[in-house]
């Protein structure tokens, strides 16, 4: 077990190192919506200089952020959620699982919720594993850091993300301990990382092709790594061989005919979780799509954000 430690470590120092950024020039996904914008009150970034790895100083693809959803009854010690979009890695689904799933949680649930813009793989590499994985849990520790200043509660602090968001989640959620070679550290980063609980949307949890399939979120997270690297962090990454005893409670849903994302990505990881005796939602609903956010229009997975309001509420997340 130490010499995996050690190895693991090792490898998270070498891909680290392998992150630095080289530069890069602006691409078509690049949207206003993903723009840091420093005069927005409702909107943290992550990091107050340049972040790890940073390629440059480009609003809309070199600073990750957070945009604020207060919770709607003014509670000075909300329950929190982090919420990760979609887009394979390499774009955010803006329109339907950000804002609209945000304002639900905030308003309906009095969550506040942040919403998660961390950095998107470029075509030439940068910004590949592990820069979205320093994104996610630097917005966890940053949150709970500032827990009183944001009148959240540090106690209850989750993560829900959608099929690449899904992976990223899962992996933040799995691994709150690891800093996946993270160079640099300050004080924010002395605060945990814990995931109190986990809710994913038709998520993407394997990285071994072998298993289901290849995805281009596997394929744009995961570019230019080759041989014994790359099959190691197929299974460092993939999140249903690690599952254990510290893993939080988890709600999931999917539609079974998803044409997007294998939905067995789903089973296998709701088997994982019945095995280690996980408390664990998890509904595979027959008919749906991918992408759909709250799925208002999806007559059978619409029904998903009130199964998570009574998942949230028996977990005593929510009052």
């Amino acid at each position: 077990m130490r010499r995996m430690t050690v190895l693991l470590s090792m490898l998270a120092l070498t891909i680290g190192q392998q992150a630095i950024a080289r530069p890069h020039h602006s691409t078509a996904s690049t949207t206003a919506e993903n723009c840091y914008d420093s005069a927005d009150a409702g909107e943290i970034r992550l990091w107050d200089g340049r972040a790890p790895g940073a390629a440059g100083d480009d609003a809309c693809q070199d600073i990750p952020y957070l945009r604020v959803f207060p919770a709607a009854n003014g509670d000075t010690a909300a329950p929190a959620m982090l919420l990760l979009a979609g887009g394979g890695y390499d774009h955010l689904k803006n329109q339907k699982e950000q804002t609209p799933v945000a304002e639900y949680f905030s308003r309906r649930l009095n969550i506040t919720t942040f919403v998660l813009y961390y950095r998107l793989v470029r075509p030439d590499g940068t910004y590949r594993y592990p820069v979205p994985m320093w994104d996610g849990q630097r917005a966890l520790k940053l949150m709970r850091h500032r827990a009183r200043e944001l009148h959240i509660d540090p106690k209850r602090i989750g993560v829900f993300g959608f099929s690449a968001g899904g992976h990223l989640a899962t992996t933040l959620a799995l691994h709150p301990d690891d800093d996946f070679g993270l160079p640099v550290h300050d004080a924010v980063d002395a605060s945990s990382a814990k995931v109190d609980t986990l809710g994913l949307g038709y998520p993407v949890i394997s990285m071994d092709p072998a298993v289901y399939g290849s995805s281009n979120t596997r394929s744009n997270l995961l570019k230019d790594y080759h041989g014994a690297q790359l099959r190691q962090l197929e299974t460092r990454l993939s999140g249903q061989d690690h599952v254990g005893p510290h893993t939080p409670p988890v709600f999931l849903f999917v539609s079974m005919d998803d044409q997007r994302i294998d939905p067995h990505n789903s089973v296998i990881f709701g088997d994982a979780l019945k095995a280690a005796g996980i408390p664990a939602d998890i509904h595979l609903f027959p008919h749906g799509a991918h992408g759909v956010g709250l799925a208002t229009d999806m007559p059978e997975e619409q029904a998903w954000p009130e199964l998570f309001r009574l998942w949230l509420t028996r977990q005593h997340f929510i009052n």
